[in-house]
């Protein structure tokens, strides 16, 4: 295998490894979709913090760090996560892990949207601790993955993300609007107003302008899935972006967010089902979402929208002193 870190040129291959992953396992959901390199690349330091393997087939797999947080590898489905690749991706978590500070595992005890926010306003995120703390996401169902990682010393933990789907082919609700409020997609002069409202709807949120652009400037990212609620004064209230995996004929929501103002009101599921309908005259079949283990509200806000539960992305946790 040769490795090399992440640069803008390797971005076909990666997303390519990822699209393919995810045909295969659906209709389970796989470690990641087009959408979630497009949400997450900006401001990851993906140079740093994105390793990738070749073979003499192209990319084989992929190993996605980010400090203090449960990350992710994938290794293409033709090659067993057990083999040397994924022990190799592994490895090199456990040592990009030991490049930075120890500090506790901040998210896994939490059980709550309340206990995230107490966390951040504490900042618990760099909270010291005695030893490095490796986590890994693994699904409950990935029986192989889960079997590599026990045998290399890891163990699961409470703290987990939903996964869920939904066919395009059920009935999509009208959206029931407030009065004086439309759905539409986000125009050039709207940016300020919509980074706005993603910084409003995440408690302490870091989200900036430069990042919002840089989402926009994905060749994924798709204008018309770009949806808020707006009122009659040209609030937005509520807003989603979709994405579209035109191969695999799947769409997926990252991310979708309500201002605390406008909660209850029913914007949430009006976004997630305009989402939904423009999907499918996109030639969706299905489509996917998720949120933390410990965001009620959200997991209710999604099921209500039709979407189901079909597995659990947990966190693995190894301990090193």
């Amino acid at each position: 295998y040769t490795i090399v870190p992440y640069s803008r040129s390797r971005l076909p291959d990666l997303l390519g490894l990822v699209s393919r992953n995810a045909r295969d396992r659906w209709p389970l959901v796989g470690y990641l979709m087009n959408s979630d390199v497009a949400w997450q690349l900006p401001g990851s330091a993906p140079k740093e913090n994105i390793r990738l393997w070749y073979d003499d087939q192209g990319l084989a797999a992929y190993a996605w760090f980010q400090p203090n947080s449960p990350v992710t590898f994938d290794v293409r489905c033709d090659i067993d996560v057990d083999s040397t690749l994924g022990i190799e991706a592994v490895d090199w978590i456990v040592q990009r892990t030991r490049e930075f500070p120890r500090c506790e595992p901040w998210l896994v005890p939490l059980t709550s949207m309340a206990q995230w926010e107490q966390a951040l306003t504490e900042e618990r995120i760099n909270l010291p601790s005695p030893e490095w703390s490796v986590q890994i996401f693994s699904m409950d169902t990935d029986a192989p993955r889960n079997a590599l990682l026990e045998r290399l010393g890891f163990e699961p933990t409470a703290h987990f993300e939903f996964k869920l789907t939904r066919s395009l082919e059920k009935t999509i609700p009208a959206p029931a609007l407030p009065n004086g409020v439309r759905l539409r997609h986000v125009e050039p002069p709207d940016f300020e107003e919509r980074v706005a409202t993603h910084r409003d709807a995440w408690f302490k949120s870091g989200f900036t302008m430069d990042r919002y652009l840089r989402v926009r400037a994905i060749p994924e990212f798709v204008p018309e899935l770009d949806i808020v609620a707006e009122d009659q004064n040209g609030t937005f209230g509520s807003y989603c972006i979709g994405w579209v995996d035109h191969d695999m004929g799947v769409g997926s929501f990252e991310p979708v967010g309500t201002r605390p103002a406008y909660r209850r009101m029913g914007l949430g599921q009006a976004v997630n089902y305009e989402g939904l309908r423009r999907m499918k005259a996109m030639g969706m079949h299905s489509a996917k979402i998720g949120t933390a283990g410990f965001n009620d509200r959200a997991f209710g806000l999604y099921t209500s929208c039709g979407f189901e539960l079909v597995d659990k992305e947990r966190t693995w946790l190894k301990r090193i002193g």
